[in-house]
């Protein structure tokens, strides 16, 4: 769990900040912007990573002259690409540039300016997200544990099964858990506990063990804990 936690938050963080630093250099730049009008000329095709042909538009565009008119040309090409033409040749789009830097020009369009933002926004939210899903989780894990130690009760529950938590797979494994019963003695309703998650087959150590410690809360069985201690860190 630790180590989803550190790595979704990694993740997150790594977008979050690549966010900041992008939005940032998108302010800076339009703060400083000139608009003119440019015209398709072309696209520039590359390959798609499925195999399909991808479409950049080519933009002709001029900044006008100091004294007046029409200036220097530039051409530039889109910074997106897509599996469809998004524009037609000669169609006029807004070009922004900066008058410092009048080649390095950016077509005016959605997809252009807003982009890349959004994907690692939303990357950011999604991972950021996970890894606070993670971390919320094992923080309810780690105050039901120590409620339990310490007003919980312990009872013995007869093992039924060592089995794969097929509910959870990494790297194509699941992990295994040990599943045991035990009856209320009040209610007289069985209840099913697991263990937390092992990576590896604990059958051996479990083999002639008939049961094992449950720490649990009395008027609420849902809330327990299988006691593993007597079990090895990892596989010998």
């Amino acid at each position: 769990m630790r180590l989803f936690i550190l790595i979704f938050g990694l993740v997150g963080i790594g977008m979050g900040v690549g966010e900041i630093f992008i939005l940032k250099n998108l302010y800076d730049f339009r703060s400083q912007a000139q608009v003119t009008e440019g015209e398709v000329v072309d696209f520039v095709t590359s390959r798609g990573r499925k195999g399909g042909t991808m479409y950049a538009p080519r933009v002709r565009y001029a900044i006008p002259a100091p004294e007046g008119g029409v200036g220097a040309e530039y051409e530039i090409v889109g910074r997106v690409s897509s599996s469809g033409r998004s524009f037609d040749i000669g169609e006029r789009v807004g070009v922004l540039y900066r008058p410092d830097e009048p080649a390095d020009g950016r077509v005016d369009s959605f997809a252009e300016t807003w982009l890349l933002p959004l994907i690692f926004g939303v990357f950011s939210l999604v991972f950021g997200g996970i890894a606070a899903a993670f971390l919320a989780a094992e923080l309810r894990k780690r105050r039901l544990h120590a409620w339990l130690q310490h007003s919980g009760m312990t009872v013995q529950a007869r093992i039924s099964e060592v089995a794969r938590n097929t509910s959870l797979k990494v790297n194509g494994r699941s992990p295994w858990v040990i599943r045991a019963q035990w009856q209320h003695p009040v209610t007289q309703k069985i209840h099913v506990f697991e263990s937390e998650n092992l990576w590896y087959d604990p059958s051996e150590y479990v083999d002639g063990r008939d049961q094992c410690p449950v720490r649990v809360d009395a008027d609420d069985p849902s809330r327990y804990r299988v006691d593993i201690e007597w079990l090895p860190k990892q596989a010998g």
